[in-house]
């Protein structure tokens, strides 16, 4: 029998988890009867009562396994470590939080048994603030033009891989990167489903500025050269304004004209300096994730998988 395999992603979801695995059942689980699923909750560090509202759910239905991770070690490399533990012969990666809809799976199902390896779910609109959506389409299309240009306009997180897809994905073992980009790089034409990317009705996203901060730089560092080239350019024009200059000042001093003194001179140190400045930042990240590879730490670390329910766990009622 085929099997598939659902990876959630879990960071602060135990508001989320009850109303999640009723609906993925209702919406997956039912309308495909004639497959088998495991269902698989990744706990990223959550301090809440995520563990607990999963091993819940575990103690109701066997097809439910569970990934504890040590700590919390980002969205990512919680999906990797899902991914990584999957016995299904495809892999669906989907949020905790029902803002994509569970009932796109079986279509991707359908698609992916047609021979369809990657199935991409992306979001054609998002019920959500106008500067959030300006936002994302700001960096979804910097990324379409500078890193990726067959990547979907408006984004997704929401798939569904073979499993020799997700294979690849986890033998790829990048610290500082994105599953999304690393998916379409790998350069398999998608079988696209557009949708509306729902408002979130329960719990406080914990997908913050700081972490938003972090993709958007891993982004166009690991998969882009242009950051090195924006400086390479930059440097060209300065040289040559800086050749123009002498010229200018040599005439000036033939010519006995007046040389522009101190004011000229700070502004001319303050913009080269703060040039140089920026270049150094832009090369330390390059180094950082330089060193953050060749130190070989594990992605992630894997406290303990539950595969069967604890006997002293209750029931939820």
């Amino acid at each position: 029998m085929t099997k598939i395999s659902i990876v959630v992603a879990c960071y602060y979801n135990g508001m989320n988890l009850p109303q999640t695995y009723p609906v993925i059942v209702h919406d997956v689980f039912e309308k495909c009867p004639d497959m088998d699923f495991e269902l698989i909750f990744v706990d990223d560090g959550s301090g809440d009562d995520t563990l607990l509202q999963a091993k819940i759910i575990q103690n109701q239905d066997p097809r439910v396994r569970i990934v504890k991770l040590t700590r919390n070690f980002g969205e990512f490399r919680a999906i990797v470590a899902g991914m990584s533990v999957a016995t299904g012969d495809a892999i669906a990666v989907i949020s905790a939080d029902l803002q994509d809809p569970p009932d796109l799976i079986p279509n991707m199902i359908a698609s992916w048994q047609k021979g369809s390896k990657v199935n991409l779910a992306v979001r054609s609109k998002r019920e959500e603030s106008a500067l959030k959506n300006w936002c994302a389409d700001t960096y979804y299309k910097l990324v379409r033009k500078w890193v990726e240009p067959n990547y979907p306009k408006r984004g997704f997180d929401f798939f569904l891989i073979d499993s020799s897809v997700a294979k690849q994905l986890v033998q790829m073992q990048e610290k500082n990167s994105s599953i999304y980009v690393q998916l379409i790089w790998l350069g398999y034409t998608p079988t696209v489903i557009e949708y509306t990317r729902r408002e979130r009705e329960k719990g406080k996203s914990m997908w913050n500025f700081h972490k938003k901060m972090d993709l958007f730089i891993d982004t166009f560092i690991v998969f882009s050269h242009r950051p090195i080239r924006f400086i390479s350019s930059i440097g060209v024009l300065i040289f040559l304004a800086g050749i123009v200059t002498a010229i200018l000042t040599i005439i000036d001093y033939c010519t006995h004209q007046l040389i522009a003194g101190w004011a000229s001179l700070m502004v001319a140190v303050l913009l080269l300096s703060g040039f140089q400045i920026l270049m150094l930042g832009i090369l330390g990240e390059y180094m950082w994730r330089n060193l953050d590879e060749s130190r070989k730490r594990p992605l992630y670390v894997i406290e303990k998988v539950i595969d069967q329910p604890e006997e002293t766990m209750p029931v939820q009622k």
